[in-house]
């Protein structure tokens, strides 16, 4: 007896219509598993650079990574607290304090390249369980405010769906994510690097940043 169905009012035998959802199916398959595997995100330390390639030591070993016309280079450089103003897109890790607002435990200013980033306020990523949340926003508001004596800022932080703020103390780090060129990169020094690797196993660095020191 000769099987068939019907797909999109056309009549298939049932054959040729298993073929044709194996092949469409197969190919999401594999696109989504080499998109997966191409992703690449790296930390460590910056132990060799000569042209467009590096080394980067890290927790996984030694990675090797190239640079490619298209690599943007960030530097973190720590400012002072009376440098926040309203404007500025930044992300910032915090506690949630009795009143309702936060308190931040470290700030960084995106370039302005990289504003929209991961905005949302959500759970700190790298410590669910902890209670720490990770904001990225837009800074609307800059307040001083002095709490037993110690001169704060407050920040109201407005993202898309919502707005917290944030009191930051003196003494934490506050760094901004500023755009260099390739002589921002030294060895000896702390960075993060996203990329795409190939077959080969090398990165192509999509994006460096130099990390600011205790970062």
């Amino acid at each position: 007896m000769h099987q068939s169905t019907r797909v999109n009012g056309v009549v298939l035998p049932l054959l040729l219509l298993i073929t044709w959802l194996g092949f469409v199916f197969g190919l999401r398959s594999a696109s989504q598993a080499q998109t997966g595997a191409a992703r690449a995100t790296v930390r460590g330390k910056i132990t060799a650079l000569k042209g467009p390639e590096l080394q980067i030591s890290g927790p996984a070993g030694v990675v090797k990574a190239v640079l490619t016309d298209k690599t943007i280079i960030r530097v973190e450089e720590a400012i002072q607290l009376t440098e926040l103003t309203a404007g500025m897109y930044l992300g910032t890790t915090a506690t949630k304090l009795p009143d309702g607002n936060f308190l931040a435990s470290e700030v960084h200013v995106f370039s302005e390249d990289q504003r929209g980033t991961g905005e949302g306020h959500r759970p700190l990523g790298s410590a669910p369980q902890s209670g720490a949340t990770m904001t990225n926003a837009n800074v609307e508001r800059v307040e001083d405010v002095t709490v037993q004596n110690v001169k704060d800022r407050i920040m109201t932080l407005k993202y898309k769906g919502g707005e917290v703020k944030v009191v930051v103390p003196p003494k934490i780090p506050v760094v901004k994510r500023v755009v260099r060129d390739r002589e921002a990169l030294k060895t000896g020094l702390e960075v993060s690097l996203q990329g795409t690797r190939n077959a080969a196993g090398a990165i192509s660095a999509a994006q460096i940043t130099v990390r600011a020191s205790g970062r």
